[in-house]
């Protein structure tokens, strides 16, 4: 492993070129690989339910509904309103109470069951039937279109709805989080590392990582919102530790063998290598056991999260070293900037309260109870 590690450093340009060439196709992998939002589908097929959807779809030709709310408008202008939404793709059909009766009959002449379905205050109610499942991309598409046409009187719910707010959810919030956890990963070790440089190194290698295995996701076809919403920040917080042992490894080994720099990161791969290896095949071994739930969503986690500790691995050992020999220069020319940060608690009595009761006939003192007060002493040198 040592020759291998030191073949890695020599030819630490060419490694940095094939893996700034491997984020092309990998790009590619996260734009084309489709992200599933249909919970149902990673239901057992012998499961009542999945059962139920299926014949819906089958035999009758919808599998999704979604209810529509107008407030305050004229009866002739919700019809119109049905209409638009009936003309959407895959709205297979829209009902309301001119499906029962002509909008010119006054509602109080309908029957109580009708007119108590359809109608509540000021408000109306319609139903719409899509051709497609609850989560599929059909239904959240024509539920998204409807919208578009609704004005702010008219509100859209139903279980199609509420996966289309997920969707919308998770799509704007996924970057905020990402960006969030990067933050306050590069926070820390900038306060603990000895190096500004290094952090930053830390992240691109790990980020890289990242990017090759939700690319590498195309070879599934698809994978669920949830798996692609945690899996950035989970491979982060696994793989972290692999660079830390990497870069202490490299500095002990510079000491072993001052000035060749070369073969001291040899030697840190396959040391690093050797201690990871045991660490990253027992997270394996538990991401690859979520592949036995029948609840298949489990299957897709565990498969994405077991190939991101794989990369990471590969990472720590190729593209990581070639990055800290490349910007070895750098990394030593921002050591010691920060020596250390240190926070202090320091509880004393320095100021006490003193709860007066009376005085003390014989020596005229004061008699009461102190509490001690306890006080933040924060102290950081440079």
């Amino acid at each position: 492993m040592v020759k291998a590690g030191k073949w890695i450093a020599k030819h630490r340009v060419l490694i940095l070129i094939v893996s700034a060439l491997l984020m092309i196709p990998s790009f590619f992998g996260i734009v084309n690989t489709r992200v599933n939002y249909d919970l149902l589908s990673y239901l057992p097929e012998h499961l009542e339910t999945v059962k139920g959807q299926d014949i819906l779809v089958d035999e009758y030709g919808m599998g999704a509904f979604s209810m529509v709310v107008v407030e305050d408008m004229e009866l002739k202008d919700v019809q119109k309103l049905e209409e638009k939404f009936s003309e959407v793709p895959h709205v297979k059909d829209v009902l309301w109470y001119d499906d029962a009766a002509d909008i010119s009959l006054p509602v109080e002449m309908l029957p109580k069951d009708i007119r108590e379905a359809f109608f509540k205050g000021e408000a109306t109610m319609m139903l719409a039937l899509f051709d497609n499942t609850t989560s599929s991309d059909e239904a959240m598409d024509a539920v998204t279109q409807m919208r578009q046409i609704a004005d702010k009187q008219c509100f859209i719910s139903g279980m199609t709805g509420v996966v289309t707010d997920i969707k919308n959810l998770c799509l704007h919030e996924l970057p905020i989080y990402v960006v969030i956890a990067v933050l306050c990963c590069l926070l820390i070790l900038e306060l603990t590392s000895t190096s500004f440089l290094v952090p930053i190194l830390f992240l691109i290698s790990i980020g890289a990582a990242i990017v090759y295995n939700l690319g590498s996701n195309i070879f599934l076809g698809e994978t669920s919102y949830i798996t692609k919403a945690l899996t950035a920040i989970l491979q982060l917080g696994v793989t972290m530790d692999y660079s830390i042992f990497l870069l202490n490894s490299y500095e002990e080994n510079k000491k072993r063998f001052p000035g060749e720099k070369e073969r001291a990161m040899g030697h840190a791969i396959a040391n690093t290598f050797k201690s990871v290896v045991g660490s990253s095949v027992t997270t394996i071994a538990g991401f690859a056991a979520l592949c036995a739930m029948t609840f298949t969503l489990g299957r897709d986690l565990g498969i994405v999260m077991a190939k991101g500790v794989v990369m990471g691995v590969l990472c720590c050992v190729t593209l990581l070293p070639s990055l800290v020999l490349v910007f070895d220069k750098w990394i030593e020319k921002t050591k010691n900037v920060i020596q250390y940060a240190s926070v202090a608690f320091q509880a004393s009595n320095l100021f006490t309260w003193t709860h007066y009761k009376e005085s003390d006939p014989e020596s005229g003192s004061l008699v009461g109870t102190q509490q001690p007060v306890f006080t933040l002493k924060l102290s950081v040198s440079f």
